[in-house]
């Protein structure tokens, strides 16, 4: 596909304005695919004649042989042969319409020069519209409406196939690491990678962002490697092991995870739009389970039906009183004492009893409920604390803040408002952010935690160490505590790198003079671990489970409720 018109033009040498016409018009019939002629005047001036103009030429009157110096002036367009194309092409339809049909002269370094027919300009604009019209333009891959086009030409005749959707997970977190720049090179790499794995005739598209698709056209025999039982699964699998990297990007190797839905052309109603749809639903459950790779499931999408109406019952929940905070002792490392409570919500459901968060957390933390739900719980929390306080038993509470929360220009006036209305102690409030709440914007999440400083709450980083790069940006930021991910805690007793990653991550904290904290302790060997490595505050199933204000037992704690 020519890029530039360089690539469309016929290679000419230049003729003097002293040939004699007929030798020229000679020339032109011998070679039939010469589109014109450039003749240099005296004063060395080039200007282009088509073959039209040249073969048809006469001057009358003369008393000698014509020239081609003779023949009358043509207004010429003169580009260089590394002008883009359709830059080209609008210079020579900006032309006149007497002469807008004429060829284009094109000129290279040391004096070389060419023609370009504008019908070949008009075919290259055309094919490349096309392809425009086809192709991704960052990753070269097939886009969305190509992969419509050629998938229904293919289920047109088959019905053994599968479409993936691909989804990079926390990709804006890569974007904030590398900028926009070093992320479209992660995508480049990764759609390379896409295209390598696939199969030959298989169909790999980017659909937008980092989401990609692939139509899988060749299913395995029996007794192959990958099939043909859970074949999809397997090849989606494999597809994810073999694209995930590292990449490397300005010297920095990258590995990417990624969540990937699939959708079988086997099931009722396999045009492409609705494989899609499916594929996204499957995709969707993947991300939020975490399990790499779903396949679409009719009776699970059913109950999307029914998380949708969970979530307008939550949204009237937050004023029905139907909400709970139940709390769960730190306990501290050196003397086994309550050091705080962190507030964890729950739903009393008129109809289906009380609800984890993980039932309606993931869904409310995608959509606005998250802030009237952030609103309910900081107020309560607080206003459990006051109680706590004047008991004469006061107890510090951390409440987990989402990047849809703390994005509000109002964040930190609601928590001091709070926090004055019912005259509770800024120091008695720790908030909580999670390593991707922090990298979605970064100075701006610098900021608000400043400010939530600067009233005397502390900040905490939850579930540290999941994230891309925290650690280059763990000094600039205003925290006083690191809370260590559950699933490097849970194993590090059995295996030598989870204990290695707990040991950096408290060394690192300790240099930082910021508190340790570990979560998910569930047995005393990864407690006394944790203590031998010097971690300052333990919370776990094997201390307590959380429990509401008056049935939480904590050594000298009021059980009264606000």
């Amino acid at each position: 596909m020519p890029r530039q018109v360089g690539e469309l033009a016929v290679p000419v040498k230049p003729v003097a304005a002293s040939t004699p016409l007929a030798d020229v018009q000679a020339i032109l019939r011998e070679d039939p695919l010469l589109p014109g002629v450039v003749v240099r005047a005296v004063d060395g001036q080039l200007r282009l004649l088509s073959r039209v103009h040249v073969e048809h030429a006469a001057v009358p009157g003369l008393d000698r042989v014509p020239t081609m110096g003779d023949l009358p002036p043509a207004e010429t367009l003169k580009l260089r042969a590394s002008t883009a194309v359709d830059v080209a092409a609008e210079a020579a339809l900006a032309r006149p319409s007497a002469t807008r049909d004429d060829a284009i002269l094109i000129t290279w370094p040391h004096n070389r020069y060419g023609i370009a027919p504008m019908l070949d300009l008009i075919a290259a604009m055309a094919r490349r519209y096309v392809r425009l019209t086809r192709t991704d333009a960052l990753t070269g891959l097939a886009n969305r409406h190509a992969l419509t086009t050629r998938g229904e030409e293919w289920l047109r005749e088959h019905t053994d196939g599968a479409l993936l959707v691909i989804d990079l997970d926390r990709f804006a977190e890569i974007n904030e690491a590398l900028g926009y720049q070093g992320a479209d090179q992660i995508l480049r790499q990764v759609s390379a990678a896409l295209t390598e794995a696939a199969g030959d005739d298989d169909i790999v598209a980017r659909l937008d962002g980092d989401q990609f698709a692939v139509l899988l056209t060749d299913r395995p025999e029996a007794g192959t490697e990958a099939g043909p039982d859970g074949w999809t699964e397997r090849i989606a699998h494999q597809l994810a092991q073999r694209a995930r990297g590292p990449f490397t990007v300005t010297g920095i190797p990258v590995s990417v995870e990624m969540s990937i839905g699939v959708a079988h052309t086997a099931q009722a109603g396999n045009d492409v739009d609705t494989l899609l749809r499916r594929a996204t639903m499957a995709m969707q459950v993947a991300k939020r389970a975490r399990t790499g790779v779903e396949a679409w499931d009719p009776h699970a999408a059913a109950a999307r039906g029914t998380d949708l109406r969970l979530m307008a019952e939550l949204r009237a929940a937050t004023t029905r009183g139907q909400l709970r905070l139940h709390y769960q002792p730190l306990i501290a490392a050196a003397d086994g004492r309550p050091h705080g409570v962190e507030a964890l919500v729950r739903w009393q459901h008129p109809d289906r009893g009380l609800l984890p968060p993980g039932v309606f957390l993931p869904d409310a933390e995608r959509s606005d409920i998250i802030i009237d739900l952030t609103d309910w719980v900081l107020a309560e929390a607080i206003g459990q604390a006051a109680t706590w306080r004047s008991a004469g038993t006061p107890m510090p509470v951390s409440v987990n803040i989402s990047a849809a929360y703390l994005a509000q220009e109002r964040a930190v006036a609601t928590i001091a408002a709070l926090l004055a209305v019912q005259q509770v102690p800024a120091d008695l409030l720790t908030v909580e952010i999670t390593e991707s709440t922090m990298m979605t914007h970064p100075e701006r999440a610098a900021t608000r935690l400043g400010a939530l400083r600067k009233l005397g709450a502390r900040v905490s980083v939850d579930d540290f160490g999941t994230g891309y790069t925290s650690l280059a940006l763990l000094p600039e930021l205003p925290i006083d505590e690191l809370k260590i991910d559950r699933s490097f805690v849970s194993r590090m007793v059995d295996s030598a790198p989870h204990a290695a990653i707990v040991r950096t991550v408290t060394d690192l904290a300790k240099s930082l003079g910021v508190t340790v904290v570990a979560e998910g302790i569930e047995d005393e060997p990864t407690a006394d671990a944790l203590r031998a490595l010097g971690v300052d505050l333990l919370q776990g199933y094997h201390f307590a489970r959380p429990q509401s204000p008056e049935l939480l037992q904590l050594p000298g704690l009021s059980r009264q409720r606000c």
